[in-house]
Order: C-alpha cells, then structure tokens, then sequence
C-alpha cells in the first residue's frame, strides 16, 4: 500500500468531513490506499501542485518529514509515501568570512589574518515507485573544500589543501503496512585530497623554506539503514543509520626546495620517493525526527542527531606502510538538536523558519590546525513557491556560527608551538532547489 495518511495540497479548501476522508481514505480491491477520490483530483488538478513538500532552513526537517524527493538524501523509508516519480535538483552555497588571529606561543609577532571562502555543493534526488509495497531512489551530491593561507606562521603545518568528495547514495525501500516502512543504502564515494605544506630546511641555515605536496585518492563504500513511522495522519517518526566509513587514499608525496643537508637526512628517513597512504575514518551516526501538522495546517519538525565523532580520524599519513603523521587527537561525540516550523502563508507560498545546536565538538586542548572546530549553531528562513502544477521552487537562508576555536599546537624543533583562535568567523548558507511531482 502506497501513499496511506496523504493530505491535500496546502491552500486546497475542503470541509472537516472531507479531509477526514482523505486522511482516512477507502480501499479498493487491490487493498491499496485512494489517497483522493478520484472527482476531487479532477476538480483540484487545475490549482493543486501535486508535490507536499515544506521549506525546511538549513539542516532541519530531516529524519520524518517524507514530503519531497529531498527525503531520499535523509530518510529513504520515506520515498514508500510516493505514488508517482519525483525529483528534486539543489545548490547549497556556503560563504564564510572569519578573522584569525595567531602566532608562534610567547612570542611577540601576531598575525592577523582575514579569510573568505565559497563552497558550493550540489544535490539531485530521484525517486521511483516500483510497485504498491517497493520503491527505489538515488541520491548523488559533491563537495569541493580549500583553502590558501598563504605564508603564515603555521605554514610548516599547513598551507593549503584541496579537497572533493562526490557521493552516490541508491536505496531500496519497502512498505511492511500503512504505518511502518523500512530501506536499505549503499553509500560510495570518490574522495581526492591535495595537501600543501612548507618544510623547514633545518640542517641548511640560509636556505628558504621547501615544499611537500601529498596527492592521494580512493573509492569507498557504506551502508545505511532507515525506517518510518506514521503514528497517524498528521505525525510521523523516522530514524536513520549511517555505517561508519574507513578511508585509504593512495598517492605520492612530492618534495621540492630542500637543502642538501635536508634532503639525505629525509632520505635516510625514507620520506623521499614513498609511496603515501592517508587514512581517515567517517563516523557512524544516528538520527531521529518528528513531524506533526497541526489542525491550521501547520508543522513542526525536530530532529536529534547523534554521531560518533569519538572514532572521527582525519589524515593520518603513512609512508611506505610506516605512520610519520598518526592522529592522536581525542574527538567528543557530536550531539545536535534541530528544528523547524513551516505554515502556508497563500495558495502558493510555504514559510518556514529553524535552528540548530550541537555541543563543542573538540575540546580547547585537543584541538588541531587540521579541524579547528567548535560548538556550532545555526538559524534560518526558508520560502517555497508553488511556480506551476507539478514544479515548486525553495529558496533558504541561514546563518551559522562555529566559534572561536582556539588552538595551541605541539611544538615543531627550531620553531615552537603555535595558538592562536578566531576572532570573527560567520558562516552564511543559501539554498535554492526547484522540485518536482511527488505525493
């Protein structure tokens, strides 16, 4: 039984004991839910959008709402309420602007530092009924990161990287009744990571810096797991696995500008020539929401994330199969807390506004140059348009701030520690997406 418990699309009028049919509609021989009679879908196909979907800000309305294509990214169970193929096709732009303040510890020189970046991040959500009970859906997305710091005083730990990841995510759902669905993934990845860094020549005084460049890629795979559940027409619950992942990149590390001295002492270390091996490890998570509408056709949704950033392991280098770089660094597992309330303003407008909040991912002491993280929270609006039958687009704005994050590195011989922390750092998300069919 597909699309149980469907209501009418927002700024459709029917009576109290009309909607009380459709939200409890009769069956047919086949045992199959009519989500609407069929005079009704007659009458309301020249104005009725035949998507249900709400403008969720930021990272709210994830693991229960099931009301766009969207839910194949967030929760596949929920793609079983889909009678007809939907797709949904979204940019997520970051723009960050943040200050940093640093330098080597006890000494006199500070360097201030101002930073901006853009990242754009593309997803596509497909979804495609199979029969009454089955249901099929494909989510692919892709990130790129960098940054460049120039010549500054962490440079011999890092001064620029790149980094690209682009995810395939194909999931098979499956409706056991009109309340509970569940689905399986199959997460792959290509990820490729590009590192740069300064080497200081210490056995070549007068001689300037040199230069380490890492290149490494690799192909990984995960697994997720998910259900839904429809307590009643207006409330659903989902939860959400995600396997962990243990990521082995391989590639080449290539040295330029070192002194004489420095170079047989790296060759002596058997640091020139290697063979380079990056691992890290993406932590599971688990993930549980709630939507309710109210009687006005209103809705709230929370979602409570938890991930398991304990595990978290970021670019331990290995050299020949022998670890130079191993992480030690002691991560806090992640909890965050997110919301939404989303209400009809027209016909054909849908706001929304939500928020999120999680605890401080790495502690002061532990944290490092590489994951200078902090506590994070975010808040955001988020608007949809009912453009034509069928097509809605969603434009959302949010803000997020990820703190101040100081940092004080072990120290390097010759040259010391390093702190410093962010005296600025805001961080604004934009989405647009245009949706199409659906419940």
């Amino acid at each position: 039984m597909r699309c149980s418990w469907r209501k009418p699309r927002w700024g459709c009028c029917v009576t109290t004991e009309e909607r009380q049919h459709l939200r409890y509609p009769a069956r047919n021989n086949l045992g199959r839910g009519v989500s609407t009679p069929y005079f009704l879908m007659l009458a309301l196909a020249a104005s009725a959008s035949t998507v249900d979907a709400r403008p969720y800000p930021g990272i709210s309305g994830l693991a229960a709402t099931a009301d766009s294509a969207a839910t194949a990214g967030s929760n596949p169970a929920g793609i079983t309420r889909f009678d007809q193929r939907a797709f949904e096709v979204e940019l997520m732009w970051f723009n960050s602007e943040s200050e940093w303040e640093s330098g080597i510890r006890d000494g006199d020189d500070l360097s201030v530092s101002e930073n901006s970046g853009d990242t754009i991040v593309p997803r596509v959500f497909y979804v495609q009924p199979i029969n009454e009970q089955l249901a099929f859906s494909f989510t692919v997305l892709g990130a790129a990161f960098s940054d460049d710091f120039g010549n500054w005083p962490a440079r011999y730990f890092l001064k620029e990287y790149q980094a690209l990841a682009v995810s395939a995510f194909p999931s098979l759902a499956f409706e056991i009744d009109e309340r509970w669905s569940v689905a399986g993934s199959v997460a792959v990845t290509y990820a490729s990571y590009e590192q740069e860094r300064a080497v200081a020549n210490l056995f070549d005084p007068g001689f300037g810096d040199g230069k380490s460049r890492i290149e490494t890629d690799s192909v990984e795979f995960g697994f997720g797991l998910s259900t839904l559940y429809q307590a009643s027409p207006q409330t659903r619950w989902g939860l959400t696995y995600n396997s962990e992942i243990d990521t082995t990149q391989d590639g080449g590390n290539d040295l330029s500008g070192l002194g004489p001295r420095t170079e047989a002492a790296m060759q002596r270390l058997g640091l020139i020539g290697a063979d380079i091996e990056v691992q890290s490890t993406s932590p599971q998570s688990v993930l549980l929401g709630l939507y309710h509408e109210f009687a006005n056709d209103h809705a709230v949704t929370i979602d409570a994330a938890w991930i398991d950033f304990s595990s978290f392991r970021l670019s331990e280098f290995y050299f020949d199969g022998r670890g130079f770089i191993e992480s030690d660094a002691d991560y806090n597992d992640i909890y965050g807390l997110a919301a939404s309330y989303t209400w009809p303003v027209t016909d054909r407008w849908m706001l929304g506004v939500g928020g999120l909040i999680t605890n401080q991912l790495i502690d002061d002491e532990d944290r490092t140059m590489m994951l200078r993280l902090d506590a994070i929270w975010s808040a955001g609006v988020a608007a949809e348009w009912q453009w034509r039958e069928g097509y809605v687009l969603k434009a959302a704005l949010s803000y997020l701030d990820f703190g101040d994050a100081p940092v004080t590195t072990d120290p390097i011989a010759g040259i010391g520690s390093f702190a410093g922390e962010y005296t600025s750092r805001d961080t604004l998300l934009l989405q647009v997406a245009i949706k199409y069919g659906g419940l």
